[in-house]
Formats: C-alpha cells, sequence, structure tokens
C-alpha cells in the first residue's frame, strides 16, 4: 500500500542540492497557488533558515530556474518513492523515478 507523504520542493546547481518539504500534499494543489510562486517562498524560507542565498548563488540566472517539485510516497516496505518531478520552468528532463 502506498501513502502520500507530500511534496518536495528541491534547488539544484552546480552540486549544490537543497531539499525541503512543503505543505502541499499534492501537485494539483500546488499547481493552483503557481509553481514560481511556491518555489520563491521555499527560496525565502530556505535562507530564512540557513541564510544561504540561492539568488545570489544563482546569478546571473533567476533560482527559480534550478528548482523542481517532485512527489513522495511511503511504501508498505519501507521504501520511499520520488516520482512526478516539475520543473518550476519547463527544461528538457528525464522523468525518473527514484526509490530509496
Amino acid at each position: 500500500m502506498n501513502k502520500q507523504v507530500g511534496i518536495k520542493f528541491t534547488y539544484y546547481r552546480m552540486g549544490t542540492t537543497i531539499s525541503i518539504m512543503t505543505d502541499f500534499e499534492n501537485m494539483a494543489d500546488l499547481s493552483d497557488k503557481g509553481l514560481e510562486h511556491v518555489a520563491q517562498d521555499c527560496i525565502d524560507e530556505v535562507y530564512r533558515a540557513t541564510e544561504l542565498d540561492l539568488t545570489k548563488l544563482s546569478q546571473p540566472y533567476p533560482a527559480t530556474q534550478f528548482c523542481f517539485f517532485s512527489e513522495l510516497s511511503y511504501h508498505s516496505d519501507q521504501t520511499i518513492t520520488e516520482k512526478n518531478r516539475t520543473n518550476v520552468i519547463s527544461t528538457k528532463s528525464e522523468k525518473k523515478e527514484l526509490v530509496y
């Protein structure tokens, strides 16, 4: 049995990865709020928590260019699956299902 855990925000650029869980339970709710708006809220939250300024780290590009959201699900065999990766700014990338 799979149990939806929630939506994870990830920033990745040049070997730097930062991920936090959002308050959203599904992609539909997140999309309704606006991907770029939610991503900026997450970027601001990272700064408040760590004082790491992802906007400066991303220059000369917008930080949202390096962000994506993905769904996490918990399985009865104690694995977590990450799927349905959605880039904040559309780029060409493969969709993969990751199992931890």
